[in-house]
């Protein structure tokens, strides 16, 4: 009756948040870096100093639309700007923009990253990035 599930901890996500804020160092980024639990509840926002302050929300948007949709918002991208489905511009708290990536434990969602401040393509990479330390954790 009762299910037991791998939890996101606060030490999991500022490992998370360390990896991408040195690889947005490397590239010369300033970004804003959020991580959600697996109920879409912010466990961490990172804000790199001069990163634009619009992307605190955003980022974490972006998160909180992973998890929540159970997907990478670049496939809500990909699907908008591929078939021209609008409508998903409408998606309520969802946002159609790459940068927020589902952390996952084997095939066991247990939270999302969303990073913004770069393009969009930038933001997912640098949250891919971050997503993948987990295989090592």
């Amino acid at each position: 009756m009762l299910a037991t599930k791998t939890a996101l901890t606060i030490e999991a996500a500022k490992a998370i948040a360390a990896t991408c804020e040195a690889e947005a160092k490397r590239q010369g980024l300033r970004l804003v870096i959020a991580i959600v639990d697996d109920g879409g509840h912010l466990v961490l926002l990172h804000r790199d100093d001069g990163a634009q302050v619009g992307s605190v929300e955003i980022a974490t948007l972006k998160a909180r639309t992973a998890v929540l949709f159970r997907r990478h918002t670049r496939q809500f991208q990909d699907v908008v700007e591929g078939e021209g489905r609008y409508a998903l511009l409408c998606i309520p708290n969802g946002i159609p923009l790459d940068g927020g990536v589902l952390l996952k434990v084997g095939e066991e969602i247990i939270g999302a990253i969303g990073v913004s401040g770069a393009s969009d393509e930038a933001d997912g990479d640098i949250g891919r990035i971050g997503a993948k330390l987990l295989e090592s954790l």
